[in-house]
């Protein structure tokens, strides 16, 4: 049995960006990254079909149009400068098998509401960013596994690479094409919900733009639809923990690019590696609304740690978004093997993060979940799932545990409650 953990208790006018050739572009290509060394590389028995199937992605239309990424950065140039506020959520990993209208629905509703709940209690205009149209690669910390049969195959690296079936773990091109239609079927439906929503909110202000978001770490399918100095994949693409080596091959694909680019921080990074890292993506320290730092330190760390990467950060002049993923560090295992979290630890690294930032005269400008809009049971809370045989009833997820919908909500009304006591109680 894991036991839960006890919780204690306006908007600017946007300001036009220049539209502006990457910063730091010398040299680079959308292909520059292949002579650096590539983490989490796909092992694929027959690279000329992975070329062929490359050549076609670089002729299919762009899933998102440069002006939306224009658009994406203009309105994160907001949340820098501390005046909107970000809610970021969605699949761990995505399922080709989920792009269906009701599931899509749902997710895109969470975050409707998720960002109504938050921007009635901050007072800022609310960014939402899916987890959704090409979440389909993961990174694991195993590259093969060891099947009870004693056979090893490769590891599930998402619907983009190979199945979850382990008889049909070998990597596949032909994959990333589907992945391609998914995502474009997905972004299809999600306008069509997003006009729903409107629809709905006739007598209220209508629910802002859904921008679409996923890990950098497929670079053969990513540099594919890459125009310029523009992914089309999606607005907002972030590098994961185990794909941020200064002179590894993701960082190298990433510094040229034009789309706001995200970099998860885990516990084990330095205030050092930190500014090395936003000297590298984004030179002109001035330049609001490129980097977004998503700090995934685990509940308890955050105060040994978070402070002295903010100082860090301050003092080397720039000013980067600030995002606090609560899911990833707080991943813990039943006593089966089954991964899980615990709702209460998630929103503890969120208030210490919270705290943190303000005590040093920054500011958390979003919230990043791993999250569905389906009645999951992965993770535990205080309610509904409350002992490890309550994970079995609903656990679906193809890779780490998610948020229901209704953790999900409740873990935003926690985040602003708090913020609304810790405010009227603080000096600031």
């Amino acid at each position: 049995m894991i036991k839960t953990i006890s919780a204690p208790v306006v908007c600017q006018p946007l300001e036009v960006l220049p539209v502006i050739e990457s910063t730091n572009a010398t040299q680079w290509t959308p292909d520059s990254w292949r002579s650096r060394p590539v983490a989490q590389a796909i092992d694929y028995a027959d690279q000329l079909a992975l070329e062929q199937t490359c050549s076609q992605l670089r002729k299919l239309p762009p899933l998102v149009l440069p002006y939306l990424i224009e658009s994406a950065r203009q309105q994160l140039y907001q949340v820098a400068k501390g005046n909107a506020f970000i809610i970021q959520g969605g699949d761990c990993a995505e399922s080709f098998y989920d792009v269906q209208h009701d599931i899509i629905r749902s997710k895109v509703t969470l975050l409707s509401y998720q960002s109504q709940i938050l921007g009635e209690a901050l007072g800022k205009p609310i960014i939402q960013i899916g987890r959704i149209a090409g979440q389909y690669a993961k990174p694991r910390s195993q590259i093969f596994e060891r099947l009870p049969t004693g056979e090893t195959v490769h590891a599930f690296r998402g619907h983009n690479v190979n199945s979850e079936n382990p008889e049909n773990r070998e990597p596949d091109p032909q994959r990333l094409q589907l992945g391609y239609f998914y995502a474009a079927a997905t972004l299809n439906t999600i306008t069509q919900v997003e006009k729903e929503l409107s629809r709905g909110a006739r007598n209220t202000k209508a629910p802002p733009p859904l921008y679409t978001s996923h890990e950098i770490l497929h670079l053969p399918y990513e540099s594919a639809l890459t125009t310029g100095v523009y992914n089309t994949s999606a607005t907002f693409l972030w590098l994961g923990e185990r794909t941020r080596q200064l002179d590894g091959a993701h960082v190298e694909y990433a510094r040229g690019l034009r789309n706001p680019i995200g970099i998860k921080i885990g516990p084990t990074a330095t205030p050092a590696a930190v500014v090395a890292l936003l000297d590298k993506l984004s030179q002109n320290r001035d330049h609001y609304g490129k980097i977004s730092l998503i700090t995934r330190l685990g509940w308890g760390k955050v105060h040994s740690t978070l402070p002295r990467i903010i100082r860090a950060v301050q003092l080397s002049g720039h000013v980067p978004i600030w995002i606090c993923d609560p899911c990833h560090a707080n991943t813990v295992s039943t006593t089966c093997g089954r991964k899980t979290r615990i709702f209460n630890a998630m929103l503890e690294e969120l208030k210490e993060t919270y705290v943190a930032h303000r005590r040093l005269g920054s500011h958390l400008g979003g919230i990043h979940l791993e999250q569905t809009g389906e009645n999951v049971t992965e993770c535990f809370d205080e309610v509904h799932v409350v002992e490890p045989a309550d994970l079995g009833r609903s656990y679906r997820s193809l890779c780490d545990p998610r948020l229901s919908a209704d953790q999900a909500i409740d873990l935003v009304n926690g985040f602003t409650a708090f913020v609304k006591e810790w405010c009227l109680e603080s000096d600031f």
